[in-house]
């Protein structure tokens, strides 16, 4: 056994995983070996398996506190909230000043951002333990969550084979602790000789806890040919499983010489507690007026995300497609296909300000170029 803790202190889990099973087939009834067991396949990601140790454990020794609390850690891990949030109330039950069981209470709660309901039992812990470093943390997180984001940037868009395009935007952004997202924004851009500027607003609502519908409308003068005079979206986003969510949605563009209808299938995937991956394909319907037809237009993306911490989140992401827009005067993109590469990150220089920064190139046919750099400056009160 104190061998087996001394490959756990260096981190060497495999190793110390062996002994304990052997342990545990010496003894059955060591507990303490089994529990270290499920604790080790928790840590290395293994939650299908470590779920069905501590399950064995409190099968053989209901109630057994280490495994219930390791139990609830799992599940938690899953995303399963309500599950894990059942069996830390009924420990609480039993145990109510138990500075672990709160612990974990507070921690669900967080993950379910029950703000209210966090904070209070984060309060309890250090009640009874003034120097718990978890607590203080979800504490300080939770207070640095305000409800207004400010954001201001600048982007450009350079063309080997057009004038290059350089404009402004500001947002206004209200979350109500990620249940309902209000947001207001405006744009300005000179793009092909041209001034356009557009409004913005959108609300997003979360039903329960895996279903979110964003609703967004974009204006702007009808004098304006390069951007969408009017802009609909409407998007509904269901979680499957803790780790996967799907969505679909419908956009609806009307330029001064053209009527575009965009059809959108997305597939959201947690790899990890900290990458996110998200495929996006999004057929698209384009109708001119002069000359009166229409054509379909194809294109898909994937991006990835990495939270490497509080303060940086990079990105990652690949886009193909092929678009028509030829009837439209104003714009002197014709018909091509491309591919698109783009990276960036969000850089929190505290918790309530930092910078987004992001970088694209796009190779066209016809050995066209594009691209564009973007960055912009947010604080949140």
């Amino acid at each position: 056994m104190r061998r087996a803790r001394e490959l756990v202190e260096a981190q060497q889990y495999d190793a110390a995983l062996e002994i304990f099973g052997r342990l545990a087939a010496l003894n059955p009834r060591d507990l303490e070996a089994r529990n270290w067991m499920a604790r080790l396949e928790s840590w290395k990601g293994n939650h299908a398996q470590a779920e069905q140790l501590y399950r064995s454990v409190l099968a053989d020794a209901p109630g057994d506190l280490e495994a219930e609390l390791g139990l609830a850690d799992v599940l938690g891990w899953q995303g399963r909230y309500s599950e894990a949030l059942k069996r830390l109330l009924d420990l609480q039950t039993r145990q109510p000043a138990n500075a672990e069981v709160l612990l974990r209470l507070g921690r669900i709660s967080r993950w379910q951002r029950k703000r209210r309901r966090a904070l209070r039992y984060y309060r309890e812990v250090l009640a009874l333990d003034p120097g718990n470093a978890e607590a203080r943390a979800g504490i300080d997180i939770l207070a640095a969550q305000k409800p207004f984001r400010l954001e201001t940037g600048y982007f450009t868009e350079e063309f080997d084979f057009t004038g290059n395009t350089h404009g402004q935007r500001i947002s206004l952004l209200y979350q109500d602790h990620h249940r309902l997202t209000l947001l207001a924004a405006f744009h300005y851009q000179n793009k092909f000789n041209q001034n356009n500027t557009r409004a913005t607003a959108g609300v997003t609502y979360r039903f329960g806890e895996r279903t979110w519908v964003r609703g967004e409308f974009s204006w702007a003068p009808a004098g304006d040919t390069v951007v969408a005079n009017q802009d609909y979206t409407l998007e509904v986003t269901q979680g499957v499983h803790p780790r996967v969510a799907v969505g679909g949605g419908y956009r609806f563009l009307n330029f001064r010489d053209a009527e575009v209808q965009v059809l959108t299938a997305q597939l959201n995937l947690d790899l990890r507690a900290d990458l996110h991956l998200n495929l996006r394909y999004t057929p698209a319907h384009t109708r001119f007026q002069l000359p009166a037809r229409s054509v379909w237009n194809h294109s898909g993306g994937t991006r990835l995300l990495w939270d490497i911490n509080r303060t940086f989140s990079p990105y990652i992401s690949y886009g193909v497609g092929t678009e028509n827009f030829t009837g439209v005067s104003a714009d002197q993109l014709g018909r091509f296909a491309a591919q698109t590469y783009a990276g960036g990150a969000v850089v929190h220089l505290t918790p309530t300000q930092g910078f987004r920064l992001g970088y694209y190139f796009q190779n066209r046919t016809q050995g066209r170029r594009e691209q564009g750099f973007g960055i912009s400056y947010f604080f949140s009160f």
